[in-house]
């Protein structure tokens, strides 16, 4: 098995027998400026700071490539409701400065075989940075 990242206990890896990994990794980062407004002059910019950075990326299970789907979700959700908050680490990398905190999930459940089980789904996850106090 090839590890390629992970977040807390949720490990991003391929393997002769499964996939589980990521696609369309974006990260956003911003800055927060304060306006100032001055009488007959151009209003003043006051550097006020980092914003919230956030990461979102897509995540497709199949019993296909070995990953119950409905078990991924329910695990993505149940981490996502308790607020748990965990280093992103891809490759030897931990990216950004603190720990992230899913902060939303957008679940398409694709396909589903006649007994009603999922066989497919895919999600979009976004994360925030979760500075502590």
């Amino acid at each position: 098995m090839a590890e390629i990242g992970s977040w807390g206990t949720f490990t991003f890896y391929v393997s002769r027998s499964s996939i589980k990994t990521f696609d369309d990794l974006k990260w956003e980062s911003s800055v927060k400026y304060a306006t100032h407004e001055r009488h007959l002059k151009e209003p003043l910019l006051e550097f006020t700071g980092q914003d919230v950075e956030s990461m979102s990326f897509t995540m497709f299970f199949s019993v296909f490539l070995g990953v119950n789907p409905i078990a991924e979700v329910a695990n993505l959700l149940q981490t996502m409701r308790r607020g748990e908050a965990h280093y992103l680490i891809i490759g030897p990398k931990a990216y950004g400065t603190n720990k992230w905190v899913i902060t939303k999930l957008s679940n398409s459940l694709q396909r589903y075989d006649r007994g009603g089980n999922l066989l497919a789904a895919s999600v979009n996850v976004t994360m925030q940075s979760y500075s502590s106090r």
